[in-house]
């Protein structure tokens, strides 16, 4: 049989894994009723609803006209990855500000048209920002610069 449409053919075998990988991770746990949640009653709930959106997607992509898949952009992918691993190794040893502006730079070299300026003023910004958000309003205790509060 031919896949008229691999994008989302794709797409929903992405989700239905996914959802097949936390419904069986979400089943080692109690599930409980609706009166009284167990552990495994909300990620069940999500696993399950990716499952059938990942067959909602699946089967009518081998039946109906759709896009083909998009080249994929390993730049991108690397580099936010890379960029949560240095926020978690940077919050760690350097603090939560360095750690958000160290985000905000490695993310940015994703795309190469950035300027410079603009990548340290979002830096800056996100860094100001979330410090307000996560310490200020939320009252969360984290470390802001290397060293300790």
């Amino acid at each position: 049989m031919r896949i008229k449409s691999p994008s989302d053919f794709w797409c929903g075998l992405l989700f239905a894994a996914i959802g097949i990988a936390v419904l069986a991770v979400a089943g080692q746990y109690r599930l409980g009723t609706a009166a009284r949640m167990g552990p495994a009653y909300f990620p069940t709930l999500l696993g399950g609803l990716l499952l059938f959106l990942g067959f909602t997607l699946t089967v009518p992509a081998l039946f109906k006209d759709g896009e083909p898949l998009q080249k994929l952009h390993w730049r991108p992918l690397l580099m936010v990855l890379l960029s949560v691993a240095v926020f978690g190794l940077a919050l760690a040893y350097l603090g939560f500000a360095v750690a958000v502006a160290a985000l905000v730079v490695v993310a940015s070299l994703a795309n190469p048209d950035l300027r410079p300026l603009e990548t340290a003023g979002l830096a800056v910004f996100l860094a100001v920002f979330s410090i307000g958000l996560f310490v200020g309003l939320l009252g969360v205790p984290l470390p802001l610069w290397p060293g300790g509060s």
